[in-house]
């Protein structure tokens, strides 16, 4: 009885092990996704950026489109309001280059983007 006992035992512990594991593995891949390229959304090549800390990053999950737009579908980590707002304002008429798409760098689909911008910018 006591040996049927400790089976019992250990198979529950095994398998809410793998469950929790499995959990753990999807919530990374969902939440964490590693971002395929970084796009400047509001860089302009004569601009310098004077100040060390004034460039942001901005993870989101996004559908890049084979004419060099794109789409925020979502955001990894919520933002405030008006960084949101200008982003997406800033996309409306961003456009990724010919040439990274020629490269291999980045394709048409969904996925993991970062979007950097000057927060100097936002009004």
């Amino acid at each position: 009885m006591r040996v049927d006992m400790r089976w019992s035992c250990l198979g529950l512990l095994w398998v809410l092990c793998v469950a929790v594991g499995c959990k753990r593995s999807i919530e990374s891949d969902v939440e964490f996704g590693k971002a395929k390229a970084i796009l400047w959304v509001d860089y302009k090549k004569e601009r310098k950026i004077t100040k060390v800390g004034s460039v942001r990053s901005v993870k989101v999950y996004a559908q890049v489109y084979a004419d060099g737009s794109l789409k925020v579908l979502s955001w990894c980590k919520k933002q405030p309001m008006e960084v949101e707002d200008y982003l997406l304002k800033r996309v409306e008429v961003y456009r990724i280059r010919k040439e990274i798409f020629d490269g291999g760098y980045l394709k048409p689909g969904k996925q993991y983007l970062q979007l950097r911008y000057l927060p100097g910018e936002i009004r």
